[in-house]
């Protein structure tokens, strides 16, 4: 018994009640698991729901030829199993019909040839057994290949950061929002930067300016490049989410908030982000610009994080650039493989 295959399933058809007997002492030898029937309407059953790693089939079950029909629809519903044909017949037409069907063999129903069929079901079994080991492996490796990588990245993150400390330049990161976050806002009534800028006043790092329509929004965004657009919900040019798509083609790192401010006294507006088709609500019960300090502040410590994670990725490629290279190409390879691998496996 090889046990390296023991375990595989292999299907036997065939309308001889001998083999259909005999086949799973014969092949059970190997430590393959046997699956003898007679019923071609089975067969095609357990194809359909089973994998086997060979099938057997006479050429003649269940009536002469049915087994090349028997044949093509495994090699249909079951492409990775590798189809044996067996015959009675010495007849080199036969061997011939069962190669264009892709057999991978073609053996006669007699007793010197089991030794050989033996041989070729092990073989059979050995080669999926070694392909899926293979691919296994491959898999392994892809992994530690990663984790390796995301490994140096933290290395390196901290490296930044040490240097950072000891240097005094916490946030180096260009355009960092810490010190001034640059909010556009986009609102048609005279005041809105006046109350604004009482709840974010300069002093605590923001930057307010002020657009009355979505034309001059865009035109103030290409200029300014600001952090955030908080734009109003109804303007008197443009709806305010067309407002922001325009905004985000032309500054595509700016955070877009739509907000609703109440109609009057005793009643509420919202606060959302939108980020492509995706809508997040961030306040349901806006009243005042005074509780956007908190979102808002939210929203300026996410973009710190974002630029601070960009710098440490150019920071890791300019420093590994030649190392990256190399392990691209590797993974690139080792993804063609697993996927050859799961081809035929």
């Amino acid at each position: 018994m090889s046990t390296g295959i023991a375990g595989q399933e292999v299907l036997v058809v065939d309308r001889d009640a001998n083999i259909v007997k005999g086949m799973p002492v014969v092949l059970g030898a190997l430590g393959v698991v046997v699956t003898a029937t007679a019923d071609d309407v089975r067969a095609r059953d357990l194809v359909v729901n089973k994998f086997f790693t060979a099938a057997l089939v006479d050429v003649d079950t269940p009536n002469p030829g049915a087994g090349l029909e028997l044949l093509r629809f495994i090699r249909e519903k079951a492409p990775l199993t590798s189809v044996i044909l067996m015959t009675s017949r010495k007849s080199f037409d036969v061997a011939v019909l069962g190669f264009r069907e892709q057999a991978v063999d073609v053996i006669l129903k007699e007793a010197d040839c089991v030794p050989y069929l033996k041989k070729r079901v092990a073989a059979i079994a050995h080669d999926l057994q070694t392909a899926s080991e293979r691919t296994t492996l491959l898999e392994d490796v892809a992994e530690v290949h990663g984790d390796f990588l995301r490994h140096m990245r933290d290395i390196s993150r901290q490296k930044l950061d040490l240097e950072d400390r000891v240097l005094g330049r916490e946030d180096a990161e260009a355009g960092s929002p810490k010190e001034i976050c640059s909010v556009l806002l986009v609102d048609d009534e005279a005041e809105a930067s006046i109350r604004f800028a009482t709840a974010l006043p300069q002093n605590k790092g923001w930057r307010i300016t002020q657009a009355f329509s979505g034309g001059e929004a865009l035109d103030l965004a290409e200029q300014t490049r600001p952090h955030v657009a908080l734009v109003k919900e109804s303007l008197p040019d443009l709806p305010g989410r067309i407002v922001i798509g325009s905004i985000k083609s032309a500054v595509p790192d700016a955070v877009t908030l739509l907000y609703d401010p109440p109609a009057r006294p005793g009643k509420v507006g919202f606060l959302k982000m939108i980020e492509g088709t995706r809508v997040m609500e961030l306040l349901s019960d806006y009243e005042t610009p005074a509780h956007l300090v908190g979102p808002l502040g939210e929203v300026r410590e996410g973009i710190r994080q974002k630029l601070k994670e960009r710098r440490y990725l150019q920071a890791f490629r300019q420093g590994n650039l030649e190392f990256l290279q190399r392990y691209n190409q590797v993974h690139q390879r080792i993804q063609r493989a697993l996927s050859r691998g799961k081809r035929q496996t």
